[in-house]
């Protein structure tokens, strides 16, 4: 079992230097399934979802409300803030693809600039530097939910 997500998916928690901006705040969390029903959970700093055995999709809503998701039956994956929360982040600054299978790029970076890719227990996963539409290779890191920090953003970025 692999904690993936504390905070909304897609969703986030966090704490650390980078997480505690976050941790006050709720983010809405949709699974969008491929027979066309959704799921959405509200998603706070003490809830979770992570993945099991790269089969399952697990939601802990705490302390009582559990739910499992078959990856397979899963079409994607959105969030969004609630309304009325900031969240540090420059615009200007875009990652793309979201999700992401084995790379990403993040467009409209100042200059070269360090990267760092956090797990949402808040881990650091990767560091880079990088440049604006540089190709930022992620095939090594294990399918889950990120925080991906630039100088002047923090985005959250999906690994499928």
């Amino acid at each position: 079992m692999k904690p993936l997500f504390q905070r909304g998916l897609l969703l986030a928690v966090l704490m650390m230097g980078l997480i505690l901006p976050l941790a006050a705040q709720s983010t809405l969390m949709t699974i969008h399934m491929n027979d066309g029903t959704e799921h959405q959970y509200y998603m706070s700093e003490y809830d979770r979802v992570y993945f099991e055995d790269n089969e399952a999709l697990v939601v802990e809503i705490a302390p009582t409300k559990s739910d499992r998701y078959n990856l397979a039956e899963i079409r994607k994956i959105t969030c969004s803030e609630v309304e009325g929360l900031i969240e540090e982040t420059d615009d200007s600054v875009m990652l793309s693809p979201n999700p992401s299978h084995d790379a990403f790029m993040l467009h409209n970076l100042a200059g070269r600039q360090r990267i760092d890719i956090y797990a949402l227990d808040g881990r650091l996963v990767k560091s880079v530097e990088a440049v604006v539409d540089q190709v930022i290779d992620i095939a090594d890191l294990p399918i889950g939910l990120y925080l991906v920090k630039t100088v002047s953003s923090t985005h959250k970025m999906i690994k499928l």
